[in-house]
């Protein structure tokens, strides 16, 4: 395991990958990682599996841990850290690639589609801050940025419907995920929540967070395994 952070707290998306039901590698690492971050009151901002099943954390301003990256992925946490740039979100996509964002609408790649490399460009360019990039499947996935906007590929129409009403509404989307059983969630304003299929286990603990005036930060579904972080720091999973 690899961990590296400067102690200051001055600095969210969702990751996610579409893999086969199986053991997170490492299991009991990651949990305490995450305790470990979570005591010392540490932003979680990304959680996400590679192709290999090794996890990997990204927190605070320039915080990372993780188990088996790859050398180029490796490399590039390294340099942000040391240059103190944010790291917000990752996504691990196809046989081989991954997507890092950093800072305000920054973003690194390596063995993505150049459609999907295109619309982050897209949106650097144009100076929109970019909050997630996740691809769920291999022909479907969803970028959100700006307050309430997405750029989407082959997404049902009841999760389109869902995210144009919240757009309509002018609520802040904040969080995406989706599991290989198509159940998915989508997390807005400061403690709202839709979703739908998700496991039952999970929607109990979602209504007593929002029961008890936590703020939902995001959704992380690692195969079998799901994450719920609130309250910046805190989070209630089934690891």
């Amino acid at each position: 395991m690899k961990s590296k952070q400067l102690f200051s707290v001055l600095f969210l998306f969702i990751s996610m990958s579409m893999l086969s039901q199986s053991e997170i590698r490492n299991i009991n690492l990651l949990k305490a990682e995450l305790d470990t971050i979570s005591k010392k009151q540490l932003k979680i901002n990304s959680i996400a599996l590679n192709q290999n099943a090794d996890w990997i954390i990204l927190y605070s301003d320039i915080g990372y841990s993780f188990v088996n990256m790859p050398e180029k992925l490796t490399a590039l946490l390294d340099t942000l850290n040391r240059q103190q740039k944010p790291m917000k979100d990752i996504d691990f996509i196809g046989e081989a690639g991954w997507v890092l964002l950093s800072e305000y609408n920054a973003f690194y790649s390596d063995s993505v589609s150049d459609n999907l490399v295109s619309d982050l460009k897209k949106l650097n360019q144009k100076g929109l801050e970019i909050k997630s990039a996740d691809v769920f499947s291999e022909k479907s996935g969803i970028i959100l940025y700006g307050q309430n906007f997405y750029i989407e590929s082959n997404l049902s129409d009841n999760v389109k419907t869902k995210l144009d009403n919240l757009r309509g509404r002018n609520q802040n989307i904040k969080n995406i995920a989706f599991t290989d059983e198509e159940a998915w969630i989508i997390l807005y304003g400061t403690k709202g929540y839709s979703c739908y299929n998700i496991p039952v286990l999970m929607s109990q603990e979602l209504k007593k967070l929002v029961q008890n005036g936590s703020h939902l930060n995001k959704v992380f579904f690692l195969r079998d395994k799901w994450i719920i972080t609130y309250d910046d720091y805190k989070y209630i999973s089934n690891l």
